[in-house]
């Protein structure tokens, strides 16, 4: 039997028991996200800015975009068990390292690293299941189910990073990846066979490194221009200046590359598709508007007060809504539903999202009060990333589907490095201007400012303080009320320009004749994997 007709587990592994491993793989290469769950808590290990924690999740979302387009060639190449134990080995390897190294650099190399593992390891489960399934049907529903894994890691992992967080240091969260890391190695050495190939083994010959390497560093330089741009001044600062000429040099070299050799990275041809592009736009402005949730967390924990164990039935209810929503989009997609109006009720959902979160963000209220609207938010996500990557993938040639994904994934990856970038100018903004009307009410009401604070330290005296330490509380308390108020402010005001934003879409696509006509055929061949 030639070693791409044996199967990757072994005989007496049960098909339960194979797609359990193939899901554990899943969720376990996904972890390092996990790291990003408390960004306060990495801030204040390693002494860095929001931004530098920013930077850090595009390093290792932006490795694994690029080498995502490398992966397929890879595994034909090597045994999946053998990617595996290597991919898991250098996991562990990088989590010791940043484990008993308090260095921000070291940090952000072995997240590079730890991208490159994250796309090994995806393109691995990727090859697993969609061989196994034969029919569409099983194939559309393969889909829902990963997808649905990679929506619910990162609440699943937030709640992981809150429990560990809340008794031991930041960089135990890689003593207890290192753990899931050994007993994930133990499994794949007992349940796959060493010999097994996914197909015939295929020479790593005619591979494009030279575009992967222009890829890696286009990628890497958007986001470090999108992430420091703000802070830096934008384009009155030489280095964003430089890295912007860089980096659209590194794209035209990088197009003109992709065109002319015979086995492109990504084939550009992609792009010739009907309605791929319009599937692009989707998913980059999906994430866009999901991106915009982390400001929901961060009025749980500045506003509410709210410790990271008070937000886990938060995260509880994004993950029910989104495996609710999920099971019922496929079979919605499978019953032949037209998926553009699937697409405006999922941004309808979020649009609901938006209005109540506006009608329940004050300087009071219960963390009770947003169990309801993040389940909406769950159940968003849930109706629009399935019909959307449906919708993108279906729209490639079957010879080129492949590259659909790869591009799908980069738009993605866009879209989010983009949300991450909005957030940081359109806070700034929105509290400039809160901030300047509450300097104008406060000038209007000076005279009553000091009555106000004499009112406040009387309260900390009546509770037993003396006078000294309830003038310098009362200053503190007052100080802090008004951080609340121009926090809650600007975020309402934020949200009501996400809110004005997917109405816009949704009048385009209602409003579009030529999208409402996109049916999709379910066929095999339109499928990727």
């Amino acid at each position: 039997m030639q070693p791409h007709e044996i199967p990757v587990f072994k005989f007496w592994v049960p098909e339960w028991m194979a797609r359990s491993v193939i899901f554990a793989i899943l969720m376990t290469c996904l972890f390092s996200f996990a790291l990003y769950s408390s960004p306060a808590a990495a801030m204040g290990f390693y002494g860095i800015q929001p931004n530098d924690v920013q930077y850090a999740m595009i390093v290792i979302y932006g490795s694994t975009v690029a080498f995502l387009a490398l992966d397929f060639r890879i595994v034909k190449y090597f045994s999946p068990r053998k990617c595996l134990l290597v991919a898991l080995a250098i996991n562990a390897a990088c989590s010791v390292i940043c484990f008993h190294m308090r260095n921000w650099t070291s940090f952000i190399i072995c997240q590079f690293v730890q991208g490159i593992t994250c796309a090994l390891m995806s393109g691995i489960v990727l090859n697993l299941i969609f061989p196994r399934l034969k029919s569409t049907r099983a194939r559309v529903i393969a889909y829902s189910i990963l997808y649905c894994g990679i929506q619910i890691s990162v609440p699943l992992y937030s709640i992981y990073s809150s429990m560990v967080l809340h008794y031991f240091d930041f960089n135990w969260l890689f003593y207890g990846f290192n753990i899931l890391l050994i007993i994930l190695a133990l499994i794949v050495l007992l349940t796959m066979s060493s010999k097994a190939r996914f197909t015939k083994k295929v020479p790593l010959y005619q591979i494009d490194w030279m575009g992967y390497l222009f890829y890696v560093c286009f990628i890497l330089g958007l986001g470090y221009i999108l992430i420091y741009g703000r802070q830096l001044g934008w384009f009155s600062s030489r280095i964003i200046v430089l890295l912007s000429l860089s980096s659209s040099m590194i794209l035209i070299l990088f197009i003109i590359r992709e065109r002319k050799i015979k086995r492109p990275l990504i084939n550009l041809q992609i792009f010739k598709a009907k309605n791929f592009v319009l599937g692009l736009l989707l998913l980059f402005t999906f994430y866009i508007f999901k991106g915009s949730t982390g400001l929901t967390y961060g009025y749980l924990e500045n506003v509410l007060g709210n410790d990271p164990l008070s937000t886990i039935p938060i995260w509880l209810t994004v993950i029910a809504g989104t495996v609710l929503s999920m099971f019922v989009t496929s079979r919605l997609i499978l019953m032949g539903y037209n998926l553009i109006r699937m697409i405006i009720a999922g941004f309808g959902i979020m649009a609901l999202y938006y209005v109540y979160m506006l009608n329940f963000i004050s300087v009071q209220g219960e963390t009770i009060d947003f169990i309801l609207p993040m389940f909406i938010y769950g159940i968003a996500t849930g109706v629009l990333f399935v019909p959307i990557v449906s919708f993108t993938t279906s729209a490639a040639p079957p010879k080129i589907a492949i590259n659909a994904s790869l591009i799908g994934i980069f738009a993605r990856f866009i879209g989010f490095t983009t949300s991450l970038a909005i957030n940081n100018e359109l806070q700034l903004y929105t509290r400039s201007a809160v901030r300047e009307k509450f300097r104008e009410a406060l000038i209007e009401t000076a005279a009553q400012l000091p009555v106000t604070l004499l009112d406040i330290q009387s309260s900390y005296m009546n509770a037993g303080s003396d006078a000294y330490t309830a003038k310098g509380v009362s200053t503190g308390y007052f100080n802090n009320f008004v951080r609340e108020q121009i926090l809650t402010r600007s975020t309402r005001d934020y949200y009501d320009l996400m809110l004005v934003g997917v109405l816009i879409v949704i009048v385009i696509l209602i409003f579009t004749p030529q999208i409402q006509k996109v049916v999709l055929r379910l066929k095999k061949s339109n499928i990727p994997y």
